[in-house]
């Protein structure tokens, strides 16, 4: 009775230890590959489900009476755990890391979104700069008040369509629903790609719409020369793999051990007839 009692307390113990492990494995998967869950979640989950088996093919083959087939399946299983193991711990360390730094995490994401959230203003200011230089270039050049009025709207246009203000509050709308930056929240790593994505998306249409320079102007497309925007590369340092510390490769080789738990519990029989759990 004791000896169940102490193998179901080993099983419980690999339990909890995979859990955690995969857990953890999960969230620092969804940084390394930028919030894409539906890489991750699969990716995961087939580590989880290939561990299982291997510690489970471990455990039979260990308690096995015939060494002659247990002990090479053994040795196979145990070699795939050790392969899954490493692998799961490169996103675990990952996550660790993230947790560490989670207030950089944070104000990273804040003025991500901030920075992001001036480009709308910042290209505003450069197409009225453009327009009133045309409109005065025009003027200087003399040309008739109609021709000059019809052809500073015409730039205008082209560089502010009608549909601008309307996609400048939706990207407000958007922007403002961007604010939680949980480190346990697993939409933050998404956020975070988002956000830096939407900066460089947003940057190059405005630079295509200003691409065009009319005739006259002493202009360069928006995103170059003094109105070159640039976002904050402190974001990509979470989604790059880090060598882990001494404290978070001790938390990573515990977790390990733990989930062998019912392995190491296991007692290897003495002969091809003894008992598998002496």
């Amino acid at each position: 009775m004791q000896k169940k009692s102490i193998a179901g307390f080993a099983l419980l113990v690999t339990i909890a230890a995979l859990l955690v492990f995969v857990y953890i494995s999960f969230l620092g998967t969804e940084y390394l590959l930028e919030g894409n869950h539906l890489l991750a979640v699969p990716l995961v989950l087939l580590g989880a489900a290939l561990l299982s088996y291997a510690i489970s093919v471990m455990c039979k083959s260990k308690g096995s009476r015939d060494k002659r087939k247990g002990l090479p399946k053994e040795v196979a299983a145990i070699m795939a755990a050790v392969i899954i193991l490493l692998v799961g711990s490169i996103a675990f360390t990952q996550f660790l890391y993230v947790h560490d730094h989670q207030r950089q995490l944070r104000e990273t994401l804040f003025s991500t979104a901030d920075d992001v959230s001036r480009i709308d203003s910042v290209y505003k200011d450069y197409a009225m700069q453009r327009v009133n230089a045309y409109r005065k270039l025009l003027k200087k050049e003399r040309y008739p008040s109609e021709k000059q009025t019809s052809m500073t709207k015409s730039l205008r246009r082209r560089l502010m369509p009608e549909e601008y203000d309307t996609i400048c509050a939706d990207r407000k709308r958007w922007l403002a629903s961007v604010h939680d930056a949980g480190v346990w929240n697993i939409s933050t790593p998404r956020n975070l790609h988002y956000l830096v994505s939407a900066g460089h998306d947003w940057t190059e249409q405005y630079r295509e719409v200003s691409s065009v320079i009319y005739k006259g102007e002493v202009a360069e497309p928006f995103g170059s020369g003094e109105t070159e925007f640039s976002l904050s590369e402190e974001s990509r340092q979470f989604s790059k793999p880090h060598r882990p510390d001494s404290r978070s490769m001790a938390a990573t080789v515990i977790c390990c051990l733990l989930i062998l738990t019912t392995y190491w519990h296991i007692r290897r029989p003495k002969n091809r007839y003894a008992g598998s759990h002496r």
